[in-house]
């Protein structure tokens, strides 16, 4: 039966390479006799309306990084949607990274026709109702998130550009502390009170951050379970510690772990501000509102090809 396949791209991700990328993607599995309609997204919004409209396919293909792989998640209409394939081309690609997705296109091409399917545990933001599949983070690195994003939407420079650089995104990050007031977060873990005085919060479904950074290594996206990070120490060095642990776990696989951070399971995770100040919150490397937030994992929620 001739295999039915949508595209959707992201032709700006990395830099214009998205673009190029779909095209000869979408040229490579119609030779190999399928039926291919690519869609390319213009704004916000675009993927996700793209990605609701799947009746038919056999499988949805994004060509982009995270954040569109994350717009189209949250466009597909269910458990029972079509698998997703993806074509990685944006600046970490923390979900081909943690599927060893291959770099040519004839490789990608044969995964996408014949690759096998698998069960990935499908996070949600109860309150939002926003969908993940890698992380959903309340502090610094949120914080982080929202000053970049904002970043990004002022007239483009060459100092912008060069900020795609994942090195040097993680030290202009760093360069964000100065001033940064430490939140106060409430951690309820599936219905138990962990603490009113986290300061960083990461809720994992996969170990990988992206850069160099593994902050939870024991994440898995298969076993029905987050890994929650809570940092409970409050000082501004405490952050540089934490991304020196992360670092150290990235290149050295070991799981250098300080005693005023402590790791959970759960599949449950509801965080609220301890006080009055509003504390920022992202989701898949893109801004997720403020607190209140509640994760909750889907096991098996949505289907992936993988090699």
């Amino acid at each position: 039966m001739r295999q039915r396949i949508k595209v959707i791209a992201n032709p700006f991700s990395g830099g214009g390479r998205a673009g190029r990328l779909a095209r000869q993607v979408t040229e490579a599995l119609r030779e190999r006799g399928c039926h291919v309609e690519l869609e390319e997204t213009r704004q916000a919004g675009d993927g996700r309306r793209s990605a609701a409209r799947v009746d038919g396919f056999s499988a949805i293909v994004c060509v982009g990084g995270d954040g569109t792989v994350n717009e189209v998640v949250n466009g597909l209409p269910g458990p029972d949607a079509p698998p997703l394939g993806m074509v990685p081309s944006g600046t970490a690609n923390v979900l081909a990274k943690e599927l060893r997705l291959p770099r040519s296109v004839g490789e990608l091409v044969r995964l996408l026709t014949d690759g096998r399917e698998v069960r990935w545990d499908l996070g949600i933001d109860r309150v939002t109702g926003r969908k993940f599949l890698l992380f959903g983070t309340a502090g610094y690195d949120a914080h982080v998130v929202h000053l970049f994003h904002e970043a990004r939407r002022k007239p483009v420079r060459m100092w912008q550009y060069a900020l795609w650089n994942m090195w040097l995104y993680v030290l202009w990050g760093l360069k964000s502390i100065i001033g940064y007031r430490i939140p106060r977060i409430t951690v309820d873990l599936d219905g138990r009170h962990v603490t009113s005085e986290a300061a960083w919060v990461q809720v994992s479904n996969v170990p990988t951050y992206g850069g160099p950074l593994v902050f939870t290594p024991r994440a898995r996206p298969d076993d029905g379970t987050f890994e929650v990070m809570v940092q409970h120490a409050r000082r501004r060095r405490d952050i540089l510690r934490m991304f020196w642990a992360a670092i150290l776990n990235y290149f050295f696989r070991m799981e250098y772990r300080m005693p005023d951070v402590t790791f959970h399971r759960a599949r449950r995770v509801k965080l609220l501000p301890t006080d009055e100040h509003a504390v920022p919150v992202q989701v898949d490397g893109d801004p997720g509102g403020h607190l209140p937030a509640e994760f909750e994992i889907v096991p098996g929620g949505i289907r992936v090809l993988a090699p």
